[in-house]
């Protein structure tokens, strides 16, 4: 009898242990497909010759932003950006880094998808599950159009509103800890959140000028 009772416990576990698997795979290809959608809209922006153009800028703006805005929990990032300072930020500070935080991203993937050649890409399923199925990570290798491979990992959370992605490393460069850096450093230099915003979007004004200057030189 106690040998049977053993036998029943050992079948439940392995079941329960199944199906913990199986929901975490689940988890992983929801995040994963939200990746892949992204990605693929954004590849078809990136074949389309006429966002391109320095005339359909302001176009080219509004799609990225309309792609990164079903995707990334802004609120989320910012607030793990600004670290301990977000303590002594207002409500509206935060939200207003967030939205500084959207436009430092658009800017960037505006930058990046005009002087950047993606021939492909390819996601990877995990080794293992998730210890946390709410968390996460699509491993993504991108592949340039000169052959050179870029491995990304999209950190996603799930969220009331789907799968959200709170994080993300570039060759092993961690995106929100880079930024977070960054706040510090400059929060130390301006000893207030407003004025640490004010810099942030200077500084980011001050890249995006620079770069597009050197792409119309270019």
């Amino acid at each position: 009898m106690t040998k049977y009772l053993t036998n029943v416990w050992l079948v439940l576990l392995l079941a329960c242990l199944s199906f913990q698997t199986m929901a975490t795979q689940d988890d992983w290809k929801e995040a994963s497909q939200v990746v892949e959608k992204a990605t693929d809209e954004m590849l078809a922006m990136m074949k389309d010759e006429t966002l391109r153009q320095e005339a359909n800028r302001e176009q080219l703006l509004g799609e990225v932003e309309r792609i990164v805005e079903e995707v990334i929990d802004f609120e989320h990032f910012a607030r793990r950006v600004m670290g301990r300072y977000v303590r002594t930020a207002t409500d509206e500070e935060v939200l207003r880094f967030a939205d500084t935080i959207k436009q430092t991203l658009i800017r960037t993937y505006s930058l990046a998808m005009v002087g950047f050649e993606v021939r492909s890409y390819t996601i990877t399923p995990p080794h293992a599950p998730s210890p946390e199925p709410g968390m996460q990570v699509v491993n993504v290798t991108v592949t340039s159009g000169e052959g050179q491979d870029f491995g990304l990992l999209y950190y996603m959370l799930k969220q009331d509103s789907g799968w959200k992605l709170v994080n993300v490393m570039v060759d092993g460069i961690n995106l929100r800890i880079t930024f977070r850096n960054q706040f510090a450093d400059m929060y130390q230099r301006n000893r207030s959140i407003s004025a640490t915003i004010d810099s942030w979007e200077e500084k980011i004004a001050s890249v995006v000028e620079e770069a597009l200057d050197d792409d119309a030189e270019g």
